[in-house]
């Protein structure tokens, strides 16, 4: 019998380590085409061990209302996410947004360890920018880039003014179960549940103003997903529901979107 229980722990071990593998290549989508922006912006290239993180910094022609590091999601690069970046400038709010390696004019390959170490070394660089310096700080993710924000944000608390999420899930294992039958869940669980999952990390975050987007319409994420991690935010909190699909409530429904982005930091934290 202890044999036996020896040799299941092995394997489950063995097949956790593959699970999380596969699942790396199924999480990240980097794309290094860039293309065209048209709307003014400098760079940062960022070393970072043996590669260079891009970060791309964008300026609104006033003067800005808060500073907003931003994180994409599974698939392109900062130029593809420009759609929702532009709405942002134009609103008057400054964007420093990030390249995760391998994505853009970042150098390397993404993992789900190297993009959440890489995140310290990048935000240790983008405050000694002399323009972000003393303005409030609001960290967005897009879809899988919601995971980053919600741990980054919990361990920078005192740093951070407001949270957005727009087109999260509650964990990296919660919405890979959505796609793999039943006998996998278990694997999938034991490799990816405590790869800094928000519906957790969420929990942690004290006092602070924070807007969760989702699409009623949106096919590649559920709204459920949202919703568990909303549920177990603290308050303040608030939950837009677009009308739109995946991460298109910026560009489609900016007006209201942006009533409820200018109420974050006029919350009382």
């Amino acid at each position: 019998m202890k044999n036996i229980k020896t040799l299941i722990i092995l394997i489950t071990i063995v097949a956790c380590q593959f699970v999380n593998a596969q699942f790396e290549e199924k999480f990240y989508f980097p794309k290094k085409e860039w293309r065209e922006v048209k709307i003014p912006y400098s760079e940062d290239f960022i070393s970072v061990e043996e590669d260079t993180i891009h970060t791309a910094f964008f300026q609104p022609k006033v003067t800005p209302k808060a500073s907003v590091l931003f994180f994409h999601g599974a698939g392109g690069n900062i130029s593809t996410y420009m759609y929702m970046i532009e709405p942002l400038v134009e609103n008057g709010y400054q964007v420093y947004a990030v390249d995760f390696r391998g994505y853009g004019k970042s150098t390397g390959n993404p993992t789900h360890i190297n993009i959440k170490s890489d995140v310290e070394v990048i935000y240790a660089k983008m405050k000694k920018n002399e323009v972000i310096k003393n303005t409030k700080l609001i960290v967005m993710g897009a879809s899988l880039g919601c995971q980053i924000a919600t741990y980054f944000t919990k361990n920078h608390q005192d740093e951070v003014s407001a949270l957005i999420l727009d087109g999260g899930f509650a964990s990296f294992a919660d919405v890979a179960k959505i796609y793999a039958p039943k006998e996998a869940h278990m694997f999938i669980e034991g490799a990816l549940g405590k790869m800094y999952p928000s519906k957790n990390e969420i929990k942690g975050i004290e006092d602070m103003p924070k807007l969760i987007i989702h699409g009623k319409v949106d096919k590649s994420i559920p709204m459920s997903q949202s919703e568990v991690v909303f549920k177990n935010a603290k308050e303040p909190k608030a939950f837009f529901v677009s009308e739109k699909g995946h991460l298109e409530a910026l560009k489609l429904e900016t007006e209201k979107v942006f009533k409820e982005i200018d109420k974050l930091l006029t919350t009382q934290q």
